[in-house]
């Protein structure tokens, strides 16, 4: 029987990226053996995205053999009689999105991937002080909550908005076309042991909308969380 996808010590498959690889099975309509380029290109989304902490992977962190892996586990949710071990969540998700449900499930998958291209790192859902994060998307595959962001620029003046990385100053227009030249950043990495935190407005920082996928990319290539400061570094010294 083969394992669950818990795997050697990394973190277990969160929704979305399980969605992520339900879709790949979708897809092709049966588990894909691990030197198939699409299941390289999801190994290697998933090891570029900001899901997990990095200082809690492993080397073989959702590497080919963990994503083939996965799709055997997911056939099996699928169809019992394999006799092959799922976990609780994809059995889950395969009990929510059925083969009926295939376009759905591409949809989501597009939505997570475009999240994960644009350095986002959980869906907000949100108090009036205090953030809780953890998915990229909720069940209920909501669009990501902005409350947090408005709550941010809420309490910056116009003379406060500047990108922390680039200095950028937004043209002299009215107040709303200034603020969307700006998104919000994490000034530390979002990790504890279950994947939720709590985040605070003093915990983000404005950045233009460049400087904050520059600064998601040095993250992903560093393979570890890399500070406001060090990208400031590092876009003087290309400049």
């Amino acid at each position: 029987m083969l394992p669950i996808t818990r795997g050697a010590g990394n973190p277990d498959w969160n929704r979305d990226e399980t969605l992520l690889a339900l879709d790949l099975l979708y897809r092709h309509g049966t588990p894909i053996a691990k030197t198939h380029d699409d299941v390289g290109q999801l190994s290697a989304l998933l090891q570029g995205a900001l899901i997990h902490p990095f200082e809690r992977r492993r080397p073989s962190f959702r590497n080919a053999d963990g994503v083939a892996l996965k799709l055997q586990n997911l056939m099996s949710a699928i169809d019992p009689a394999r006799g092959l071990s799922s976990s609780a969540l994809d059995r889950q998700l395969v009990a929510e999105y059925p083969r009926s449900r295939t376009s759905e499930v591409a949809a989501l998958a597009s939505l997570i991937r475009e999240a994960i291209d644009r350095g986002e790192t959980s869906e907000l859902l949100a108090d009036d002080e205090v953030f809780v994060e953890g998915h990229l998307l909720t069940s209920q595959h909501r669009s990501r909550d902005r409350r947090l962001r408005r709550k941010l620029l809420g309490q910056t003046g116009d003379d406060q908005l500047v990108c922390a990385i680039c200095e950028f100053v937004a043209p002299p227009l009215e107040r709303q076309l200034r603020e969307c030249f700006f998104e919000t950043h994490h000034i530390r990495p979002l990790s504890n042991t279950s994947g939720v935190t709590a985040t605070r407005v003093a915990d983000l920082s404005l950045l233009c909308a460049g400087c904050h996928r520059f600064i998601h990319r040095l993250i992903a290539l560093n393979k570890r969380w890399v500070s406001i400061a060090e990208a400031r570094i590092s876009l003087r010294m290309t400049a």
